[in-house]
C-alpha cells in the first residue's frame, strides 16, 4: 500500500470518526428527556455504553461497504460520496433505533429503559444496529450500490427483521415470548435475540450481493424474500442441532427461562457462525 492510499482511509476514518461523533451528541440530545448521557457513561451503564458500541461499529462496516463501492479518478468526488453515504447510514441508525423501540419492542420505552440500565434491551438493539450496518454495506458497495437500493434493501430489511421476530415468537418461541423477556431485563433473552438478528443480517446481506443483478425489482424482491424465509428456516434448524451438540448443558427453554448468560452466548456465537457458513452457500 502506496502513501497514497494511507492517506485515503485515514481521511475517510476521520470521517467516520466525525459521523460518530455528530451521532454521539444527536442522541444524547434525544435522551435528554430521561437521563443525562454523559453522567449515565461516568456512572458505568452498561446498557448505554453497548447502545453507543452497536451505533458506532453498525456505522463501521457501512462505511466499509462506502469505501469499497466504485470509485471515481477525482478524489473530492470521492470524499464528497464517501461523506454522502456516511450520513445516510448513519440515517438508516437512527432509523433503526425507532424500528427497534415501536415494532421490534414496543412494550416498553427503548431509552428510558437505556436509562434504567437494561442490558437486555441493549443487546437487541445492539442487534439490530449491526444489522443494519450489515445490510448498507451490502446495498452500498460493489456495483449493486446507489442510493435508491441502498434505501429498498434497508427498508425491506428492516421489515424483514420485524416479522422474522414476530415469526420467531408466535410460531416458534409462543410460549418462550423472549421480546416479553427482554423487556423485564432477562440478560440471556437479549443477547439470544440480538444473536438472532445479526445472523439474519449476515444471510439476507448474501441475499443482496451474491450471484447476478436482478433486472427487475420483482425479480430482486422475490429473491431477498425467498432468501429471508429459508434463512429463516435453517437458522432454527441449526439452533437446535447447536443445542443438541454444543450448548448440552441447556436447552433454549432453559437459556431463556433461568436467564443463562454464559449459554445463550455460546448459542448466540454459534448461530453468527453458521449464518457466516449459510452465506456463502447463497454467494
Amino acid at each position: 500500500m502506496n502513501i497514497e492510499n494511507y492517506g485515503y482511509y485515514i481521511i475517510n476514518t476521520l470521517v467516520y470518526l466525525a459521523i460518530a461523533v455528530g451521532m454521539k451528541h444527536l442522541l444524547n440530545i434525544k435522551a435528554a428527556n430521561y437521563f443525562n448521557a454523559d453522567e449515565q457513561m461516568s456512572d458505568g451503564n452498561l446498557a448505554l455504553a453497548i447502545r453507543r458500541g452497536g451505533v458506532q461499529f453498525g456505522l463501521a462496516i457501512a462505511m466499509i461497504g462506502v469505501m469499497g463501492g466504485q470509485s471515481s479518478a477525482d478524489f473530492m468526488t470521492d470524499l464528497g460520496m464517501t461523506v454522502f453515504y456516511g450520513l445516510v447510514a448513519a440515517g438508516f441508525m437512527i432509523f433503526s433505533l425507532l424500528v427497534t423501540d415501536k415494532l421490534v419492542l414496543p412494550s416498553v420505552n427503548n431509552t428510558k429503559e437505556i436509562g434504567k440500565g437494561n442490558v437486555a434491551l441493549s443487546c437487541v438493539e445492539f442487534g439490530t444496529l449491526v444489522m443494519t450496518g450489515i445490510l448498507a454495506y451490502a446495498s452500498i458497495t460493489g456495483d449493486q450500490g446507489g442510493i435508491l437500493s441502498s434505501l429498498a434493501y434497508f427498508v425491506a430489511g428492516q421489515i424483514m427483521l420485524v416479522l422474522l421476530v414476530l415469526a420467531y415468537e408466535k410460531i416458534f418461541q409462543a410460549k418462550l415470548n423472549p421480546a416479553k423477556k427482554v423487556a423485564e431485563g432477562n440478560v440471556a433473552a437479549g443477547i439470544y435475540l440480538g444473536g438472532k438478528i445479526i445472523a439474519y443480517g449476515l444471510i439476507l446481506q448474501s441475499a443482496i450481493t451474491g450471484g447476478d443483478i436482478p433486472e427487475t425489482f420483482s425479480s430482486a424482491a422475490i429473491e431477498l424474500i425467498s432468501t429471508a424465509v429459508a434463512g429463516m428456516i435453517l437458522l432454527y434448524i441449526f439452533e437446535y442441532l447447536i443445542d443438541v451438540v454444543i450448548v448440552t448443558s441447556s436447552t433454549v427453554k432453559d437459556i431463556l427461562e433461568k436467564n443463562q448468560v454464559v449459554q445463550s452466548i455460546q448459542l448466540s456465537i454459534s448461530k453468527i457462525s453458521v449464518a457466516l457458513i449459510l452465506g456463502m452457500a447463497i454467494l
